[in-house]
């Protein structure tokens, strides 16, 4: 998502917590029920972890990084690489399980496609097309 030989500038965090311990074993569990095209990806606990995950305001939170200076930056490489893993992870459970219904997710991707990155709003508008076309049942 950076272009080789090129630094951005450090950014401040974000106001606001980041999610609560453990949230990198979650979004681990989340993306691991995707993959597989298991049934509990579409249970409602899981279902608002996947938009906490397309959230890119709160992956900015909870990806930090450390300056040799002490202070605490936003990592957002590694918030914008999670994004798209939770992207990439809808779209391999709705390949595994076309008929299921992930309706709930789409404004949290409608939001993406609005986004800044143009990476992840093109990636995101990608997900909405793929999730806009009626599957036969």
């Amino acid at each position: 998502m950076t272009i080789a030989g090129c630094r951005q500038a450090a950014q401040p965090l974000p106001s606001g917590p980041a999610s609560g311990t453990g949230w990198e074993v979650r979004y681990n569990a989340v993306l691991a029920l995707a993959h597989r095209g298991s049934d509990k990806f579409l249970d409602p606990v899981v279902q608002d972890l996947v938009k906490e995950m397309l959230d890119e305001e709160q992956q900015l939170r909870n990806f930090r990084a450390t300056l040799k200076s002490g202070q605490e930056v936003v990592d957002a490489q590694a918030a914008r690489t999670a994004i798209l893993g939770a992207l990439n992870a809808v779209k391999d459970f709705h390949a595994k399980k076309p008929n299921a219904d992930v309706s709930g997710l789409q404004p949290a991707i409608a939001k993406l496609t609005q986004g800044q990155n143009q990476f992840l709003a093109k990636e995101a508008r990608q997900l909405s097309d793929v999730l806009a076309v009626p599957n036969p049942k």
